[in-house]
């Protein structure tokens, strides 16, 4: 689609310039307007379009991305700015190229007729099974701000969530790093230089100093090689984690592990919970919130059982029967969806579990942090520590010898 640069003014202040993209000059124009610009000048964008679009091919869009977009688009249309004039503001002002060409195309999918979710289904990237049928939801009730305030309320917690994980984790993930290069460097680069020295006075060796020194002089020789093996071995995994089959058997792992298995556990329950309750509070069926939860939650092992879950409830069974059967479901959340079937609000009650939930995953992962911790501080001191004593016990005994 062509672009073209504009210069506009809202009043008797300065004048705005863009680049936007349209269909030709006088659609552009009419977007302009729309938008409550008064047009001063518009011509065909000449500048580095290629590079603008291998610049945003680059960029990632973050959750934090998309839910500033969900907020700022609820915010417009609280205002009683029309949907089509909502999504052109935002066009101009999102700062993510990529994510700002997106909502131009749904722009214009809506502006040619289509609904709301109809547009956003076509990203499906971008925007969940969940976003989209909330959002169908909200247009077919006549309550879109409403559903997209509870959408944002949705992805700032969820986001919140995530960041409290992410930060628990960077120290011990900055001492692995920097602990592994260190190792890698005195083996690497710093030890082979001790093997010409015990050669030259051809000193007697312990086994663990013969053994240390084969290392070192296998890795001085082919660091290289072992370099490569790591990024090839990294590439490999995260290849296979990608696939359907390899992602199953990596959360299965994850579920396995006596320490992590607490925290993924407590992280897909809460997710699981809030998800659940935001569908069915805005009109959603049972069935296909459960097919949602299926294909948006994080561990797909758990997302497996929901899926039988759904099944059972799809025979005429309780969802609280269904979750009873599982293996990675707490009997607490049995307990709570069945309390909330009986009392017809499953929706308020999971919403209120999920938050307990989120309280879970914080002491959970923090309880994780300060075991992982002083863990990695005893292998990182143990491993160097031997690859020092194994050099500088043949040293002292060399220094005897001399003097």
């Amino acid at each position: 689609m062509p672009q073209f640069q504009y210069e506009v003014k809202k009043g008797p202040g300065e004048a705005t310039t863009g680049v936007l993209e349209a269909e030709s000059r006088r659609a552009a124009l009419a977007r302009l307007r729309d938008m409550g610009y008064i047009p001063v000048s518009i011509e065909e964008y000449t500048g580095s379009v290629k590079r603008d679009a291998l610049r945003s091919a680059f960029v990632r869009i973050r959750l934090k991305d998309r839910n500033i977009f969900f907020r700022q688009l609820a915010t417009l249309l609280d205002s009683g700015m029309p949907l089509t004039r909502a999504l052109s503001t935002l066009v101009q002002q999102t700062e993510n190229p990529k994510l700002s060409a997106i909502i131009d195309q749904v722009r214009d999918d809506v502006q040619k007729g289509s609904t709301f979710a109809e547009a956003m289904e076509r990203h499906p990237k971008l925007f969940t099974s969940m976003h989209c049928s909330l959002v169908r939801a909200g247009e077919s009730g006549g309550m879109l701000e409403d559903v997209l305030w509870r959408i944002t309320s949705f992805g700032e917690q969820d986001e919140e969530l995530r960041g409290k994980a992410i930060s628990a984790m960077i120290y011990p993930a900055f001492l692995l790093v920097m602990g592994s290069l260190a190792i890698f460097i005195l083996v690497s680069f710093v030890f082979p230089k001790f093997i010409k020295v015990f050669d030259d006075f051809n000193a007697t060796l312990p086994p663990i100093t013969k053994i240390v020194l084969a290392f070192c002089g296998f890795m001085g020789h082919f660091w290289w090689a072992i370099l490569l093996a790591v990024i090839a071995i990294t590439a490999g995994f995260l290849s296979w984690v990608r696939s359907e089959k390899g992602r199953l058997q990596y959360d299965t792992f994850l579920l396995r592990v006596p320490v992590l298995r607490v925290v993924v556990q407590k992280y897909v329950m809460a997710q699981f919970a809030r998800m659940l309750g935001t569908l069915l509070d805005n009109g959603v069926p049972i069935l296909h919130s459960l097919q949602i939860a299926v294909d948006t939650l994080g561990n797909k092992a758990i997302a497996q059982e929901v899926g039988v879950v759904r099944e059972r409830v799809a025979e005429g069974d309780s969802i609280s029967s269904g979750l009873a059967l599982t293996r990675h479901f707490p009997p607490m959340v049995v307990n709570m969806f069945a309390v909330g079937e009986e009392s017809g609000r499953i929706g308020a009650v999971t919403k209120r579990m999920a938050d307990a939930y989120d309280v879970e995953v914080d002491r959970a992962v923090k309880a994780m942090t300060s075991l992982l911790e002083p863990v990695l501080i005893v292998i990182m001191a143990i491993i160097v520590g031997i690859l020092v004593i194994s050099m500088l016990y043949p040293m002292l005994t060399l220094s005897s010898n001399i003097v």
